[in-house]
């Protein structure tokens, strides 16, 4: 076991891809304990972003290539690191990094591990409707998402959260999570526990688990669809008249259903807006967003001619 020094401040190395990460990096260079942040060799926007303001602010940063793992190996012996952690970076490390901190490598996860493993903790959980998750420090194995839980915060999941919200919840939570185990780490306060309970998983949805399904999915179902998928994901999709549109944001209310199939408009104009009958109940579409912009159900409604009667795919 490495030895811990109580008066000294480990130093942590960030293995970040989005700007989510910026908070606990601000956090960290204030307790000067950042030795450097590894990204992806992707150009996906949000790592550029994090790249650019990386450089802006003369923080050390290196790029991770999968094909050439330990290529960063003299780059974190040179940092004088003790420690690593993952934080929106989805590429499994080998075994030779987590062995070139001397106390580890460890993952911050957004979920209550062992529930939603994957790339998409956040998406998963407010589609399903979950009310409460957890930011989650685990040490990093071979396998995705399984090491043992060494530090866990739970956080209230607002039944009008999107993708974004919550995410930027949590980015505001992470640093003061991040420091906590920076201190435990340093006092040997950390105690692992095994993750025991059966996994379930939060993948990448596929363009097939965007779409709504009118005959199976409820009220509450297409809602939080809807908001889990915005704005990263277009919200849910919604096929009208053999094209696509994003519905935003939509929520259940009480209607007459008149006996009529599911995805059927009920009802459109003031107050009440485009209603649209469930499997359940009915539905009023909140926000649409098409090619020519953002409307409220209302005005998508009247600018493209839909009609009380017509049915959605």
């Amino acid at each position: 076991m490495p030895e811990r020094h109580l008066n000294k401040k480990n130093k942590l190395v960030l293995f970040a891809s989005s700007m989510i990460v910026i908070p606990a990096i601000n956090q960290l260079l204030q307790t000067g304990q950042l030795a450097g942040v590894v990204v992806p060799n992707r150009q996906e926007p949000g790592t550029q972003h994090l790249v650019q303001q990386l450089q802006q602010a003369g923080i050390p940063f290196q790029v991770y290539l999968n094909e050439q793992p330990d290529h960063i190996l003299p780059v974190i012996d040179q940092w004088q690191a003790d420690a690593g952690l993952t934080y929106t970076f989805h590429s499994l490390l080998p075994g030779s990094i987590r062995q070139a901190f001397r106390f580890g490598l460890y993952n911050l996860h957004a979920s209550p591990l062992p529930r939603y493993r994957g790339a998409m903790p956040l998406y998963w959980q407010i589609r399903n409707g979950e009310t409460q998750t957890s930011l989650t420090i685990i040490q990093t194995e071979d396998e995705a998402d399984s090491g043992d839980i060494v530090l866990q915060q739970p956080l209230p999941i607002h039944d009008r959260d999107t993708l974004n919200t919550l995410a930027n919840t949590m980015a505001a939570q992470a640093p003061g999570l991040i420091l906590e185990f920076l201190e435990k780490l340093a006092s040997d306060g950390l105690h692992p526990v095994p993750q025991e309970d059966e996994p379930t998983l939060a993948p990448m949805p596929k363009p097939e688990d965007l779409v709504v399904d009118w005959n199976t999915m409820t009220s509450t179902d297409i809602s939080a669809m809807a908001r889990a998928g915005n704005p990263q994901f277009n919200g849910a999709v919604v096929t009208c008249r053999q094209s696509h549109i994003a519905l935003m944001q939509a929520t259940s209310v009480a209607h007459p259903k008149y006996g009529v199939e599911p995805g059927t408009i009920l009802h459109i104009g003031e107050p009440e807006g485009m209603i649209v009958a469930t499997v359940d109940g009915a539905l009023r579409l909140d926000i649409i967003m098409v090619t020519e912009g953002l409307f409220s159900g209302l005005a998508f409604a009247e600018r493209f001619n839909l009609d009380a009667g017509m049915r959605f795919s």
